[in-house]
């Protein structure tokens, strides 16, 4: 005969789960069976390259947007460590001239390191999920920064215990990456954030992007407000094809259901359209969008 738990253990228990909960990225409340049925109509991209194609020349502008690691360059061990190809550099400039395209880079990173990576003349720039543009950021609350500044120095301690695990600091939003510590670490780090973060209530939000935690604002919805927010601004009837390699893309596919959406790298649970394997894939594609549409 089973036993019941004790009242203490009962509590933790569900604590605990709470706290699992606030680490998974809040785009889909599908059942995972549900979302492996979804997975399934991801498409390859370049086999389907005619059809998108087409539907890009039809429209009447379109914008091209898209993620910066992991989608135009590999993933590294360190942010710092990314760097951007010459030739990478020159597609995107070439795709940045044609008047019938809106080119922009929709990322994690801050804008002045946006530019500073890319440096192409004319591309636009989306940075923080959102909260930063060229010329422009998302307005937070004295309340909300002042949480900010508690909360990026409770992770550091609450974090520090395990060798690899660190915060970075980007201003309104924190990223704490994982990359570089143990496999098992990762699920006690991130319920210690989870539960660090509880006093807040519902002041943050974190999504799960590529062995990354992003601890946003709630006045920072996360890149479906970035992407709603350039099309609102763009002619209507303005086709979107959006690139992006994790969970913080997500949000994003969702919010263009009726556009152009690519996973790079492991889309076996995702919302987007089409897939492709690598960056390399990506600019191979970039290349000849170029070239089609010109």
């Amino acid at each position: 005969m089973l036993q019941a738990l004790p009242m203490e253990a009962a509590v933790l228990i569900e604590r605990e789960s709470r706290d699992e909960d606030l680490l998974r990225t809040s785009i889909s409340h599908r059942s995972p069976a549900k979302r492996r049925q979804r997975s399934s109509g991801a498409k390859s991209l370049l086999r389907d390259i005619p059809r998108i194609l087409a539907r890009l020349r039809e429209a009447r502008k379109s914008a091209v947007l898209l993620d910066c690691d992991g989608t135009l360059v590999p993933l590294k061990r360190h942010p710092s460590e990314v760097r951007v190809p010459v030739q990478v550099k020159k597609v995107l400039a070439r795709l940045v001239r044609n008047p019938k395209l809106f080119v922009a880079i929709v990322s994690g990173r801050r804008v002045g390191d946006l530019k500073a990576l890319l440096d192409v003349k004319g591309l636009h720039y989306f940075g923080l999920h959102g909260a930063e543009w060229s010329g422009g950021k998302a307005g937070v609350s004295a309340t909300t920064h002042s949480a900010l500044r508690d909360a990026k120095q409770a992770a550091r301690r609450s974090l520090q215990q395990w060798p690899g695990i660190w915060i970075e600091d980007k201003g309104v939003t924190f990223s704490v990456h994982y990359r570089q510590a143990k496999t098992a670490a990762v699920k006690p780090a991130s319920l210690a954030l989870a539960r660090m973060l509880r006093p807040w209530g519902d002041a943050f939000h974190v999504l799960n992007g590529n062995r990354v935690w992003e601890v946003l604002p709630r006045e920072v919805a996360g890149k479906s407000s970035a992407v709603l927010s350039i099309l609102k601004d763009l002619p209507e009837g303005t086709l979107a094809m959006y690139m992006g390699d994790d969970g913080t893309d997500e949000l994003a596919f969702q919010a263009l259901e009726n556009h152009v959406t690519v996973r790079v790298g492991d889309h076996r649970s995702t919302r987007a359209h089409y897939y492709v394997r690598t960056p390399s894939d990506v600019v191979r594609f970039l290349a000849r969008l170029e070239r089609e549409l010109r």
